[in-house]
Parts: C-alpha cells; sequence; structure tokens
C-alpha cells in the first residue's frame, strides 16, 4: 500500500496559485520521479505516475472552479443504474425461459444442448452474483452511492474541461472522455510548472495515452455528435446502457 508522508513545507507556485502543503506519494525508498502541487511522487510505474498527477491536478481544477456534486445528481445515476440492472435482469429472466424450452426439445443435437445446457449455468452464476430478485442490500446501496459521487464529479470535470479546452472526444466504457482537452490541460499545467515528470525516461508512458491517435476511438470529428457528448450526462439520456 503507497503511504502519503506529510512534511511541514509549503510550497508556493510561481503562478499564483494557492500554497500547497507539501506530501509525499509512495514508499520513502521509491525513486523520485515527478512532482506535483507540492507533491512528490515516488514510485517506479510511470502509470501510477500519471494516476497521482492527473488526479491531484484535476482536484485542484474542481475545487478552482467550484465543481461539487449534489445529492439529487447522485441519486438520480443511482436510479438509472436501477433501471439498467432490472432491464438486465428481465432479459437473462426471459432467455433462461427460452432456453429451458429449448432444452426440452428432442431434436437438439449433443453439441447444441451442451451449449444451451453451458449458457444457461452462465446466467444463473450471473443471478447469484447479482440478485436475481433484484432487491439491494443497505451495504451495497451506499456504494452504489459513492461510485455514483465519483462518475457525477468525474463527468462535471470532463464537461468543464471540454468546455474550456475543446477538441476531440474519444469513447470510453465510462462515457465520452475529452482526450484533446486533458492533454491540453496537461501541457498548460506543465508550462505553469503544476508539475514536473523527473525522470524523463518515464515522459513517452506518462504522455502516450493522452498522444497516441491510434489506442482511442474517437466521436466523428466536428460533428453534432461530438459537439453535444457534454450536453447531458449519459445515465440520463434515453439508452444511458448505450455506452461504449
Amino acid at each position: 500500500m503507497k503511504a502519503f508522508l506529510l512534511v511541514a513545507v509549503v510550497a508556493t507556485s510561481p503562478t499564483g496559485m494557492d500554497l500547497y502543503a507539501g506530501e509525499a506519494y509512495g514508499q520513502p525508498d521509491a525513486p523520485l520521479v515527478a512532482e506535483v502541487l507540492g507533491t512528490e511522487i515516488r514510485t517506479s510505474d510511470p502509470e501510477e505516475m500519471q494516476y497521482v498527477v492527473l488526479g491531484k491536478l484535476t482536484d485542484h481544477y474542481a475545487a478552482d472552479n467550484r465543481i461539487t456534486v449534489q445529492q439529487d445528481e447522485i441519486e438520480a445515476y443511482v436510479a438509472s443504474m436501477d433501471r439498467i440492472a432490472e432491464q438486465d435482469r428481465k432479459e437473462r429472466e426471459a432467455r433462461r425461459t427460452e432456453i429451458a424450452g429449448k432444452l426440452a426439445s428432442q431434436n437438439l443435437s449433443s453439441d447444441e444442448r451442451e451449449s444451451l445446457s453451458s449458457e444457461l449455468a452462465t446466467l444463473g452464476e450471473l443471478d447469484s452474483m447479482l440478485g436475481a430478485s433484484g432487491e439491494t442490500s443497505a451495504e451495497d446501496r451506499a456504494a452504489q452511492r459513492e461510485i455514483g459521487a465519483a462518475v457525477v464529479r468525474q463527468w462535471k470535470i470532463n464537461q468543464a474541461l471540454f468546455r474550456q479546452y475543446g477538441g476531440r472526444v474519444i469513447f470510453q466504457q465510462g462515457g465520452p472522455e475529452p482526450l484533446d482537452a486533458y492533454r491540453r490541460f496537461l501541457e498548460d499545467a506543465e508550462k505553469r510548472n503544476a508539475f514536473r515528470i523527473l525522470d524523463s525516461s518515464l515522459e513517452p508512458v506518462f504522455w502516450r495515452y493522452y498522444r497516441t491517435d491510434s489506442i482511442h476511438s474517437f466521436y466523428p470529428p466536428g460533428s453534432d455528435e461530438e459537439a453535444s457528448a457534454f450536453e447531458t450526462p449519459w445515465w440520463l439520456m434515453e439508452n444511458p446502457d448505450g455506452v461504449q
């Protein structure tokens, strides 16, 4: 587990940013590879370095732009996830009924029967894991709200970055992501010395995600779909389960 070591140091940004209490992320004996907003990052993992840098910078961005999450926004997200889960449950139930009818037929080959039986077992396992009744425990509901708060907050940060920096948008499992906006945001932060990569050998991995088009699927550039990607949160759309 990574350790946060608080030290009695205050760093002043040369760009007029707020004062930051000095911190160190990582194990004390790990290599010092980067600094972000007064925090030293010690790790040998470039992806971990990227995660910490981006997290610190977007936290500060959210605070600067007064990005907050309201309880009703969290409840709207949870309600949408409930609708998706209920739809999935009904589809699994309908498929189980369909398979049971096919298995009752005497005209199946052994391969067909084996395939259908395997699918039926998988559906049963999903029901056991997800809860066939659709009921949710208080513990699970609290976890859903916690996840919801994080998702809503991230979507609002993405929306703000897109409005400020523009650029292309990519499909992601968690909804649209303003790839160019993130790259420009990070490049601006680096120019302002909000963060520094001290180990140059880790720079290619840090920037690869933001500068390599071939690893992404983009919304059609200049399309209405791209322009409206951050108008409405995906979970409030008519078909929220259609997220890539």
